[in-house]
C-alpha cells in the first residue's frame, strides 16, 4: 500500500495525493547530494481508515520526492510502453562499455582531471575499436587494404 504519492495541481502550488485521496502539502525543501528534495505531509492521517496499511509513523504519512522525479516516472512509463527499446539499447551501447571495463581491465580511470580522463577514455575506445576491427575483418584482409 505504500506508494510514492500521485501528483496533483492544487490551488496553492504542487501537492501530492495519498492513497486515500487526501492532499499532502509541501512542508519543507532541502538539498541532498546536489538534488532538491521536497517533503510532503498531511494532517488527515489521524482519522484515516487506511493508516495501518499506509504508514506506521506516529506523525502520519510523509513522502519525500526529488523535484524532478516526474522525469523519472515518465521514463519508467515510456519503458513499460516500449520494452523493446530498452532491450535494443542494451544490445547496442552497454556491451562495449562492459567489454572495456571487464575484458580490457578499464574499470576505473587512472588519471585525474576532465582533460586527462577524456584522453584516457579516447585511448581505451580506440583500442576497443581496433580490437573489434581485427576480429571482424581479420589481420590478412586489413594488411591487404593498408598496403
Amino acid at each position: 500500500m505504500r506508494t510514492r504519492g500521485t501528483d496533483c495541481a492544487s490551488g496553492h502550488g504542487r501537492a501530492l495525493l495519498c492513497p486515500a485521496g487526501e492532499t499532502l502539502t509541501c512542508r519543507s525543501t532541502t538539498i541532498e547530494l546536489g538534488r532538491t528534495i521536497k517533503n510532503y505531509r498531511t494532517s488527515a492521517c489521524g482519522r484515516c481508515a487506511l493508516r495501518p496499511r499506509c504508514t506506521r509513523n506516529n506523525d502520519g504519512r510523509k513522502i519525500t520526492r526529488w523535484v524532478d522525479e516526474h522525469l523519472r516516472e515518465e521514463m519508467a512509463a515510456h519503458l513499460r510502453r516500449a520494452p523493446e527499446l530498452y532491450a535494443r539499447r542494451k544490445e547496442l551501447s552497454e556491451h562495449p562499455f562492459g567489454t572495456m571495463k571487464r575484458g580490457m581491465d578499464q574499470g576505473y580511470f587512472l588519471l585525474k582531471g576532465l582533460r586527462k580522463v577524456r584522453g584516457e577514455f579516447s585511448l581505451t575506445a580506440l583500442a576497443y575499436n581496433l580490437k573489434r576491427l581485427l576480429n571482424i575483418v581479420g589481420v590478412p584482409q586489413l594488411l591487404a587494404v593498408l598496403a
